[in-house]
Formats: structure tokens, sequence, C-alpha cells
């Protein structure tokens, strides 16, 4: 709360201490909605004694003359100086006194005041930690496994499966071995389920594919891995000529 020490007419707040006023808000739309009619001279007039009143946290004197010489006016602007003290100025015991100015002086003081006492006590006063509840004490305590480990890549359906077909599983079982790492290379560029059917193949065309019997028309593995010669026919295997003789004498008997 202030209230106007009739010693010096100045405003101040209850304390012994003087804390000056070094600046203001200034409202461009309010100024100009309540100052519209107003002359330039009574424009510069008003906003000195604004900047006055802040300045020395007092009200204007009484004596015309006295605000005349303050303000480096001439004599024939006293008309214009009473129209501004009139407009926006209530005339007191003391002197001249501006409402709005009064209460944003006292604001300031009163807040001025506050951050003296605290600045006594170390600062503002902390505030206070916010309660836990239950369950977030228990969250707390108890991270994800994520969190607990943060560098773990993440588990997705499109991880490699745990188990796989090595290149030495088909190399042990293809019938040629040359060229074994174009091989391998080309392996590794192979699903898991085709891996399945290739291994398949391979023992199959082993023991039934006529070509493959014969050992000269076996491809070598990177040709039969980069040609997905898996997927062609299985050559029959001729029967031999003396079979053929006694299944043609079995039907001509008969």
């Amino acid at each position: 709360m202030c209230y106007l020490n009739p010693v010096n007419t100045m405003l101040i707040a209850r304390s012994k201490w003087w804390i000056a006023v070094n600046y203001y808000s200034f409202h461009i739309g309010d100024y100009r909605r309540d100052t519209a009619h107003l002359t330039p001279i009574e424009h510069y007039i008003y906003r000195t004694l604004i900047d006055w009143y802040f300045l020395n946290e007092t009200q204007i004197p009484k004596e015309t003359q006295v605000v005349i010489r303050r303000l480096s006016l001439g004599s024939d602007m006293v008309p214009n100086l009473e129209n501004v003290l009139n407009d926006f100025f209530v005339l007191g015991e003391n002197g001249w006194r501006h409402r709005r100015i009064d209460s944003e002086i006292c604001e300031y003081r009163n807040k001025a005041e506050v951050n003296r006492v605290n600045g006594k006590l170390g600062g503002r006063p902390k505030k206070p930690k916010k309660t836990q509840t239950v369950s977030e004490r228990l969250a707390n305590d108890n991270p994800t496994e994520s969190e607990s480990n943060p560098n773990q890549e993440p588990l997705t359906i499109n991880h490699k499966p745990i188990k796989d077909i090595s290149f030495d599983d088909f190399y042990s079982v293809y019938p040629k071995k040359v060229k074994k790492s174009d091989a391998e290379k080309a392996w590794q560029k192979i699903d898991y389920e085709t891996k399945l059917l290739i291994i398949d193949d391979v023992k199959n065309r082993v023991l039934n594919d006529s070509a493959w019997i014969d050992k000269k028309y076996i491809p070598n593995p990177q040709a039969y891995l980069n040609g997905r010669r898996w997927k062609d026919e299985v050559t029959e295997i001729n029967p031999a000529p003396a079979l053929l003789e006694g299944e043609r004498k079995y039907k001509a008997l008969n």
C-alpha cells in the first residue's frame, strides 16, 4: 500500500528504503486515444510532465511559474500548460496529482520491496516439489527394457531369422568344387526359404538328374546360384541298353 507523505509530497511505500523509478510502460494506444485533441506543444508539455512525475515521484507544483521554468516554456504557453493540467491531473492540497501514475508507482514500489525482502532471504522462494503418486514411483523404479539398455537395437518383425543355412552347408553337398569365393558371394544374397529349396534340389539332382550323374554337365556353383538353376527341370536317367533289350523281348513273347 502507498500513501502520500505530507512533508515532501512524495509517493512512497511503507518502507524506510528509497527506491527510484527508472522505467515505466508507455501504452501508445491509450495515449493516442486520450490525447487526440492536444496541440503539438501540449503533447510536449504532457509528456514532459509524465517524465517529471515518474522521475521524482512527486506531484506537479501548484505554482504555474515554477512549472513553466522547469519545462523551459515562455509565459505565452501558460494557457497550454493549464489545459494539460486540467485535462489529465487533479489539483490536491500539495499539488497536481495523476491518478494512473500514482497507481503505477505504488505497484512498482511494492514489487521492489518484495524483491528486497526476498533478496535478504536468499532469493525467491523455491517452488515445492511435485509429489509423485505410487504408480509414478513404481514406473520410475522399474524402467522398461529399452530404457535400461538404451544402446540395444529394437527387435522388429523384419529382423533376421535366428537360424540360417551357411554357405558350407550348401558347398558340402554340391558335387562340383570350383570358384568357391564367387559362389559364396552369390549365396549371401539368397533368402532363407530359397536356401532350403536349393539344398533339396542339389540332393535330388545328384541322385536323379542324368546330366548331374554324368558329372561333365554339372554347372559351376556360382552359375547354378546366379542362374537360379534349381528351377530347371530334372533330366530323367536313360535306362541301360541291356535293360531296354530285355524289356523288348519280354513284350514280344507276351
